[in-house]
């Protein structure tokens, strides 16, 4: 074996240090999660402190009544949860898990969140003997490896195959709660408002101000997040203007949680992208709930 296969393998933990850290960061106690993974309250404290001591980062802080997760914990955990997570959906399909009744689902984060979750039990209920297996991706390199017979992206038609299906055109607009969009008569407005802007993808607030043709409009007090999921909630509870696209704002808007105080829409470059396996082994329920999801746009 190389010297590079040897270094690369020492930087992953054993797995049952991470499990016993998965297990403590859930139930916040060495006790409960030695319970759940039916060892010693001592081999789950051994496991983690050896965790941290390779890490060099303290995951937990000890605590007379129990635990609290670190920074690094809490920056750590989710790494570590995804992996399982990965892992145990890689071995269902390995093992033929979906195939019969079952149906895997890779969906991006914010369109499960603000869209499909809204109405997915529609589909549930015209097809009772799908078992649905649902799993989110909030970046595109999460899709890398998947074995879901169903995938729905975010981003750019020549991203993606051929046989990708765009589900709509989006439109861009700026969205707030109610009691916010009162104070907003003119664009100009934003400038005294906190503005909930997103990393990671190409239609921002800076896309929809050289899209509008609104000209030195200058957004000072701007927060940036990772997904619309955050922003949106954020806008939800009046604590900001968000930058909303069409499928993620209908259901909010249409409950009155949501408003565009401007009738400024810009159309969009990217969209949400429907792949569905269709090898020969290919899921005989992937065409029902693809053609569901048309149906829905």
């Amino acid at each position: 074996m190389s010297k590079r296969s040897d270094n690369r393998q020492a930087v992953t933990p054993p797995l049952h240090w991470l499990r016993a850290f998965s297990a403590s960061a859930r139930h916040l106690s060495f006790t409960d999660a030695a319970q759940e993974l039916l060892i010693t309250q001592s081999a789950v404290s051994k496991q983690v402190r050896l965790l941290e001591q390779a890490l060099g980062q303290q995951l937990f802080i000890r605590r007379h009544r129990g635990l609290t997760l670190s920074e690094a914990g809490r920056n750590y955990l989710p790494i570590v949860e995804r992996a399982f997570n990965t892992l145990e959906q890689g071995t269902r399909s390995f093992l033929g898990y979906s195939t019969g009744r079952n149906l895997h689902l890779k969906v991006n984060y914010s369109f499960a969140s603000l869209w499909l979750m809204e109405c997915l039990d529609t589909f549930m209920d015209t097809y009772p003997d799908v078992q649905l297996t649902v799993s989110t991706a909030l970046w595109e390199q999460d899709f890398q490896g998947t074995s879901a017979d169903i995938e729905i992206h975010y981003g750019r038609e020549e991203a993606f195959r051929d046989e990708a299906i765009r589900l709509r055109q989006e439109t861009l607009t700026p969205v707030c709660a109610p009691e916010v969009a009162q104070r907003l008569n003119d664009p100009r407005d934003l400038m005294n408002e906190r503005i909930l802007d997103l990393t990671g993808i190409n239609e921002t607030w800076n896309f929809w101000l050289a899209r509008s043709g609104i000209k030195g409009l200058a957004l000072e007090n701007r927060h940036f997040f990772s997904t619309y999921v955050l922003s949106l909630t954020m806008a939800q509870a009046g604590k900001g203007v968000s930058m909303g696209h069409t499928t993620l704002i209908e259901n909010a808007m249409a409950r009155g949680d949501l408003v565009a105080p401007f009738d400024i829409q810009v159309p969009g470059r990217d969209g949400y992208f429907l792949i569905h396996n269709t090898s020969s082994t290919a899921n005989p329920y992937a065409a029902l709930f693809a053609d569901w999801l048309q149906a829905r746009f």
